[in-house]
């Protein structure tokens, strides 16, 4: 099953070892979902990879399997703000 999220800013876990994998878990407003890999060099890699997203948040394609468990994810856009949108954000607090 595919689908596309407009807004995805997810939290991620650091990685975790379950049945002889290592599974990292992206929650969000939505719900969790999960990747699974092999080894923990893997999903560290992905945990930094998805630093943007944490970050800005973004447009992502998924394709999903049973449980939310993530086998492809397409990353279709980033919403990183300009510097002067960040710098507003933070001094209006």
């Amino acid at each position: 099953m595919e689908v596309i999220i407009e807004k995805f800013k997810p939290k991620v876990t650091r990685p975790f070892k379950r049945k002889n994998e290592w599974w990292v878990k992206l929650i969000t407003e939505d719900g969790e979902y999960i990747m699974k890999f092999k080894s923990p060099i893997e999903a560290e890699d992905v945990v930094y990879g998805l630093l943007d997203l944490q970050v800005y948040g973004g447009k992502v394609k998924l394709k999903l399997k049973e449980g939310n468990v993530i086998e492809d994810i397409e990353v279709l856009e980033i919403y990183k703000p300009s510097a002067k949108e960040l710098v507003d954000e933070y001094l209006t607090k």
